[in-house]
């Protein structure tokens, strides 16, 4: 049985090591029980080794069969980063269907890196509204995920990939099934974190002690501003709670500079407290959010980086180890700059402020610093 070879390196590989390991071709042909010609043939790259004689041949050389044929199945982290960001721009660039094509191909070759599969998984989800067939797209997300979550043994990958598969039910409007994949009530997980800290603190670890805890701190700090806006949404019937919601979550975003720190918390808090305040006929109050909103754009540094500040000092070297595109958008800039704009300007909650200039300048002004005022027309 013949190998399709076209993906490996095996006649450079084993030209290289016959001469490393001082071979001459007929030795190599009596040993294997080939003819001299054939081995010939084998470094040239005219034919190649039926697939049972690589063990054989491997052996000889000592070397895996993987490396004799020159296969790598895993991806480095910064291969996977710096295909993910290729791929993000491509899909700004190219019709979404030659960009999955060349995903799928990936996916082919890769099938048993499990990292580069849940961040393909993520790549289709945050392009998933340019699918042609959002729902195919939502559905290949899911199948990706259970990938890793069935052949995966790493936790913080199993639950990465669970979370993913959430957020596609939901796109996909099934709310039982998440349900049933997270369950139906509050968690009450053990505060791993603090126990962790802990335990390297009492070994001498007194660095890594503080890496946790700071970046623990830091995700709940974000993690409170995002439960807050979903709280405010969900009492949206409440007005004092909803007023009161939005001074407290703003004193925070000031008083942690959460501006800088996690913009996109920020814009989305800002943007559903405008969509609430428009939707209780409260337009100045909403104008005021949407200033908000606006303003922050103007204050993003493309390419937009995730990182840490001052005051949470160790968060940006902890984001560059853990995340496999460091701190880097998921999507591309453009892509970014555009729906920055268009989540506000086509929002039906909003249309009733495109009566008032100041909002129609704002957003003008808006697109203009993005370089993207042809969004608006």
């Amino acid at each position: 049985m013949m190998i399709n070879m076209d993906h490996f390196q095996f006649t450079k590989i084993f030209a290289n090591r016959r001469k490393e390991l001082k071979l001459t071709q007929a030795q190599i042909a009596e040993y294997i029980g080939v003819s001299r010609a054939a081995v010939s043939k084998w470094e040239k790259g005219q034919s190649y080794p039926d697939i049972t004689l690589l063990p054989k041949l491997a052996k000889l050389f000592h070397l895996s069969i993987d490396e004799l044929l020159g296969y790598n199945s895993q991806m480095t982290k910064d291969e996977i980063r710096q295909t993910y960001i290729r791929l993000s721009k491509e899909f700004s660039k190219q019709p979404f269907e030659l960009v999955e094509q060349e995903i799928e191909e990936l996916l082919k070759e890769y099938y048993s890196c499990l990292p580069f599969v849940l961040k393909m998984a993520q790549l289709y989800l945050n392009y998933a509204p340019k699918s042609p067939d959002r729902q195919k797209t939502l559905n290949r997300v899911i199948q990706l995920c259970s990938q890793v979550k069935m052949f995966s043994k790493d936790f913080l990958l199993i639950n990465e990939a669970t979370m993913m598969e959430a957020v596609a039910l939901l796109q996909l409007g099934k709310p039982e099934e998440v349900l049933e994949l997270l369950g139906n009530d509050i968690n009450h997980p053990v505060e791993a974190n603090q126990l962790i800290a802990t335990a390297h603190q009492m070994i001498g670890n007194s660095k890594k002690a503080k890496e946790i805890i700071q970046v623990s701190y830091y995700q709940n700090l974000v993690q409170l501003v995002s439960y807050a806006t979903e709280s405010m949404m969900m009492e949206m019937e409440n007005g004092d709670y909803v007023e009161e919601t939005v001074q407290k979550i703003h004193r925070l975003i000031q008083l942690f500079d959460l501006e800088s720190l996690h913009f996109n918390t920020c814009l989305i808090f800002y943007y559903k407290a405008a969509a609430v305040f428009v939707l209780k006929g409260l337009q100045e109050q909403a104008m005021e959010m949407l200033q908000c909103y606006a303003k922050l754009c103007t204050k993003i540094k493309f390419p937009m980086k995730l990182q840490g500040n001052s005051y949470f000092y160790l968060v940006t070297d902890w984001i560059e180890k853990t995340s496999v595109i460091g701190g880097e958008a998921p999507r591309d800039e453009q892509s970014i700059k555009k729906d920055l704009v268009l989540t506000i300007w086509n929002d039906p909650i909003f249309a009733p402020l495109k009566e008032i200039n100041e909002f129609k300048a704002m957003m003008l002004n808006l697109a203009c610093h993005l370089k993207v005022e042809e969004v608006l027309k």
